[in-house]
């Protein structure tokens, strides 16, 4: 399997996780992920929870955490670094895209449907919107992205955020 690095991954698994990301992350980013990913495996189970994906002191203050942490529930390093690799400086648009599309997809059925998108944008704005103002959202944004009866696909979502900036990305800390 390779000479085993002084953290536990061979380089073989850190080649192949680099490809597995399309080349998202470097060599020295899967380690650091390596190092987070046992960090928050307090079990050293080989996979963290959804409680301690939750952990992530950076994670308190976001309002999709709960959402997010459905997505990362028992994941192991592979998967971790699949669900991340989107989020890199490095990854194309059309990830981007399919990982944002996958948060709002909350059934999982590859359309957001108008339920789906209540429960996302509920999480989002908490109290702050009444049922009607948030339904009034919901079908505004339905009726303008021209959504069919099974709701808002990938291909709607793509085209409806045609000519956007998405700016969605984490660094990841590199000790030297």
């Amino acid at each position: 399997m390779g000479q085993s690095m002084s953290f536990g991954l061979t380089q073989f698994d850190v080649d192949e996780l680099i490809a597995y990301s399309k080349g998202a992350f470097t060599q020295q980013e899967i380690e650091a992920l390596y190092k987070r990913f046992r960090a928050l495996d307090r079990g050293r189970k080989g996979f963290i929870t959804a409680d301690e994906f939750l952990s992530i002191p950076e994670l308190s203050i976001n309002p999709l955490a709960k959402r997010l942490a459905y997505l990362f529930e028992s994941i192991n390093f592979r998967e971790f670094v699949g669900l991340l690799a989107p989020l890199s400086r490095a990854a194309s648009r059309e990830d981007k895209l399919r990982c944002m599309f996958s948060v709002y997809d909350v059934d999982g059925d590859g359309a957001i449907s108008e339920e789906d998108m209540e429960i996302v944008l509920r999480q989002l704005a908490g109290s702050s919107l009444s049922d009607e103002e948030l339904k009034s959202i919901i079908a505004k944004v339905m009726r303008t992205a021209g959504v069919g009866e099974r709701g808002l696909t990938f291909p709607d979502y793509k085209a409806a955020l045609e000519g956007l900036e998405i700016d969605l990305h984490v660094e990841v800390p590199i000790e030297d």
